[in-house]
């Protein structure tokens, strides 16, 4: 299972030979327990960070905070899970970054520069200590970011899915592809994404629940911003090779064991060296596919984290 980057080129090939459709789906989504659970734990509030309202939950206390950061149209609430099980240990915090959830989208900047920003004042409004900063997906480059620009505001970065190899520059050939790929979309949003999501995104063993789930979602979102963030990606993948090398702590990744993690690779270039544990039989969305063995992996992480030395010089 490749992460959603690394597909697109890929994807083109199957939208090219066909005009996916919007379906409608007649029978209402039904809540998981998993998520009904999270739901009654929430304190929902919000923040205005950058002249932008963001919506956040929070549980727990302590000195140690985690911050879960969602990825690419979906929102804080995939992280309800995560929530439940380290509440008692640490601060949590969940967000829906701009543009996305209950967030403001009033805003024409959509880059991850921005994003980056959003996070640390973030953190700063809260005051927020000791932060391991949580990315799923497309937040991966944010955690790169954070790290060479504001790598005080962490203590430690974990990508979720993410990061599977060190992006570098595409050729021409994959830039026409990817603006095939954008004209699909601003076509017609609601059924390339489906499309995508089900054939890239899952194992064909999939719970159709959740598949039925993050199509949703993606739909839900404001396709104009979307694809503005989505082109945002592909812009700043482009650079994590050389924001690897000016990593200041260890990148950590708690990957899907479908496609290949080059962790060999990530360990050239990641100046502070990198780790990868798997969480097996799961799609790009493993938080809520397989969330114990996902929350196992993670805690493991967390503890690593924990009991390493501070980061590397500058």
């Amino acid at each position: 299972m490749r992460t959603l980057l690394s597909v697109l080129s890929t994807a083109i090939i199957l939208f090219a030979c066909s005009n996916p459709e919007e379906k409608k789906d007649s029978k209402a989504e039904e809540k998981t327990g998993a998520q009904q659970a999270g739901q009654d734990q929430k304190a929902n509030t919000n923040v205005t960070i950058n002249n932008v309202a963001i919506e956040y939950d929070e549980c727990g206390q302590g000195d140690t905070t985690l911050l879960f950061v969602h990825g690419w149209c979906i929102n804080k609430d995939y992280w309800d899970d995560q929530k439940k099980y380290f509440c008692d240990k640490y601060k949590v915090v969940t967000l829906d970054l701009p543009g996305f959830g209950k967030s403001g989208k009033n805003r024409t900047n959509w880059t991850f520069e921005q994003y980056t920003d959003d996070i640390h004042e973030f953190i700063k409004e809260k005051k927020l200590r000791n932060v391991i900063l949580i990315g799923h997906s497309m937040s991966g480059d944010i955690l790169l970011l954070m790290d060479t620009k504001y790598p005080e505001s962490v203590i430690g970065i974990v990508g979720i899915d993410n990061l599977k190899k060190p992006g570098i520059k595409n050729t021409i050939g994959q830039t026409e592809e990817m603006e095939s790929f954008f004209a699909m979309l601003n076509s017609n949003f609601a059924g390339t994404v489906e499309v995508y999501t089900k054939q890239y995104l899952f194992p064909l063993s999939a719970d159709a629940s959740i598949v039925n789930r993050v199509i949703k979602d993606i739909k839900s979102s404001d396709s104009v911003i979307a694809i503005k963030v989505l082109r945002s990606l592909v812009d700043v993948s482009q650079k994590e090779r050389d924001m690897m090398q000016e990593l200041r702590h260890k990148l950590y990744l708690v990957n899907s064991d479908e496609g290949l993690t080059e962790i060999d690779s990530l360990k050239k270039y990641c100046k502070a060296s990198a780790e990868v544990l798997y969480v097996k039989g799961t799609g790009h969305y493993p938080m809520i596919e397989k969330p114990a063995e996902f929350n196992a992996a993670l805690e493991r992480v967390i503890r690593m984290i924990l009991s390493q030395p501070g980061p590397v010089g500058g």
